[in-house]
Formats: C-alpha cells, sequence, structure tokens
C-alpha cells in the first residue's frame, strides 16, 4: 500500500466559518514513485464527492484496490504521470461545501488555494499552474470545474460525472427529498440524524440537497430550510431560490468564463451513460456548451452509473499525461541542496 503523509493545516480562510466547522484541517499527499525531495513534481489536487471521505487511501468498495494504489501503479507503469496527489478536506457539518466561497458555509474556494500554498511550500513541487491538475468526481468534479473557470492556480481539469444542468441534477431529485425531510418530522429532525443515522440512501439525497441549497445562499444566517428551492412544509417552490442555484450551474456560468477554460492545458469531461442521478444529461450539456462556445475539451461517456467507477480516473489522468509529456521541462527541476 502507498502510505501517504498527513499534514494538519491550520486555514485562515476556515476559521470563525458560519458553520462552525474546524479550521484545522488534514490534506493528505500520496507521493510519487521515486521521491526524493529533490527532483520537482507536477501536483493533482484531487476533490471528493458529496459526503465522502477525505481521501484516497483505502478502496472505496470491498471490491479492488484504492484509488491511489491504482494511480501509484500507474505512475510506475508510465500510463499517468508522476505527480503529487493531494487531497484537501473540504467537508462542511452538512457533508460538502462544492470548493466554493458561501455566505452560509464558509470560504472553501479559499481554503483551495491555502492547500496549494501550503503543499508548494512543504514539498518539492513545479509552483506553476501549468503543471498544476485539479480534478473530482460529482461534487469533487463541479468543483473542478469552477476552479477551472474561477482560479488562476490550475492549468488542468479533469471533471468526472460533475454536478452540472441543475435541472436534471437536482429537480428530480426534490420530491423525495420533500418526502424523506417530512418522514423524519422535519429538517432539524433530519439533520439531528447525521450522528445517529440511520445514514441511508434517501437520507444521503436529502442531505446532499440541503447541502446544495448552504452552498449556494448567498445571505450569512440562511438556514437549511430557507436554502431549498421549495418549501419543505408546502412544497411550494421558491423561484427566487432557484435562480440563485441556477448562477451556480456550469452550464449557465460558462458563457462568463469561457477564456479561463480555453487557456488550460486540458480540459477533460466524462460520466457514466445511465448515472442514476442525471448527471450524464448535465455532462451532455455541458459538453454541447463547450463546443458552442468553442472551448477545447475532451468528453468521454463511459459503461456504468455514478458510483464504482474509480477505474476511469486512470483514464482521465493518462489524457494529462499526454499534455505533460510534451511541455518542455523547467530549467530548474529540482530543489537547492
Amino acid at each position: 500500500m502507498n502510505t501517504p503523509v498527513v499534514l494538519d493545516h491550520e486555514s485562515t480562510c476556515l476559521r470563525g466559518n458560519p458553520l462552525g466547522d474546524p479550521h484545522h484541517r488534514r490534506i493528505e499527499v500520496h507521493l510519487p514513485p521515486g521521491y526524493d525531495g529533490v527532483r520537482r513534481y507536477p501536483v493533482i489536487y484531487w476533490l471528493p464527492g458529496f459526503g465522502a471521505r477525505p481521501s484516497l487511501a483505502h478502496p472505496a468498495l470491498a471490491f479492488g484496490t484504492s484509488v491511489a494504489d491504482r494511480l501509484h501503479q500507474a505512475m510506475t507503469d508510465g500510463r499517468v504521470p508522476p505527480a503529487l496527489l493531494v487531497v484537501p478536506d473540504c467537508t462542511t457539518a452538512y457533508g460538502g461545501s462544492q470548493y466554493l466561497d458561501s455566505a452560509a458555509s464558509g470560504r472553501y474556494a479559499g481554503y483551495l488555494a491555502e492547500v496549494v500554498a501550503e503543499v508548494d511550500r512543504r514539498f518539492a513541487t513545479r509552483p506553476q499552474p501549468a503543471w498544476r491538475a485539479i480534478g473530482g468526481k460529482s461534487s469533487g468534479g463541479y468543483g473542478a470545474l469552477v476552479a477551472g473557470m474561477t482560479s488562476p492556480l490550475f492549468g488542468a481539469v479533469i471533471a468526472c460525472s460533475p454536478d452540472a444542468g441543475f435541472e436534471h441534477s437536482y429537480l428530480p431529485l426534490l420530491p423525495a427529498t420533500l418526502d424523506t425531510i417530512r418522514a423524519a418530522g422535519g429538517v432539524d429532525a433530519l439533520l439531528a440524524r447525521r450522528d445517529s443515522g440511520p445514514h441511508d440512501g434517501p437520507f444521503m439525497v436529502a442531505m446532499s440537497i440541503i447541502a446544495m441549497g448552504m452552498c449556494y445562499a448567498d445571505r450569512p444566517g440562511t438556514t437549511p430550510a430557507d436554502a431549498l428551492p421549495c418549501d419543505p412544509v408546502t412544497g411550494l417552490f421558491r423561484d427566487r431560490v432557484w435562480r440563485r442555484w441556477l448562477t451556480h450551474d456550469p452550464v449557465r456560468m460558462l458563457a462568463a468564463h469561457t477564456a479561463p477554460l480555453t487557456r488550460l492545458g486540458l480540459l477533460h469531461l466524462g460520466v457514466g451513460e445511465r448515472d442514476e442521478y442525471g448527471m450524464h444529461w448535465g455532462a451532455r450539456a455541458l459538453h454541447a456548451a463547450l463546443d458552442t462556445h468553442h472551448v477545447p475539451h475532451v468528453y468521454q461517456e463511459h459503461a456504468g452509473g455514478h458510483h464504482g467507477i474509480e477505474h476511469v480516473f486512470t483514464d482521465a489522468l493518462a489524457h494529462l499525461w499526454q499534455t505533460w509529456r510534451h511541455r518542455q521541462e523547467p530549467e530548474n527541476d529540482t530543489c537547492a541542496a
């Protein structure tokens, strides 16, 4: 097993965040084969999906190996680029941050920038955006897309099954979410199950919708019930809230952010052709919008759905290897002794 280095990082951005979440966070760093602290390496930042453990060191299922071990072997075999693989912890009290700066949840885009600075300070990295990639699956893929649109820190984006086309990925989940909230006895009663459980499928779906509302909220002090796009008691739809959600939809964000995406060395968009949450239709819409705006990208649909698809990460990183291996090496490729 490839044992990661785990950093304890004290965040300035997350200190005093609205949800009272910890500002001390772990950063999991997997070193590439042969890392000696002298030769400089590129860095891949990998963002976990909603509710996922902020780690790649353990198998997602009872079958197969961990993502970290799979990618370490692929680096050894020369199928993906030798690089540091960094997993930040951007979880919140509601399960996920969408890696955004949110008035209701906290400054997680700012925290990502802190993580990049800390990794560059502690390890032998190539500290230029051209040698820095960001990727993830589901909410992590969403976070990678938004970072590619809004942050100058990253020169490549890998988005696997990202949240996009919100009418496809979120609206169909609302009736079941309302049923789950009603059965629990209200939003607060459902939230009380975070520690006790059961953490079954309906609970996780409802929590994801609640978390999205908090991530997309634009006002401090927004409550989880008020952040939903419909009233959790009556079901009455809230157009103003939904319009605010849509301002964070990558399909709708694209028109204002084509220039940063066009400058990327790689934009990889992938999705399962039968995603259980309709992510394939959101990805198809984003793919079409990228074509309309003439943004170069790689688009792939693979057999499978939303879960148990960790094997596709290796294929996605193989495209990154094609981008990096033909780039001119920096003159100073080692750290000073």
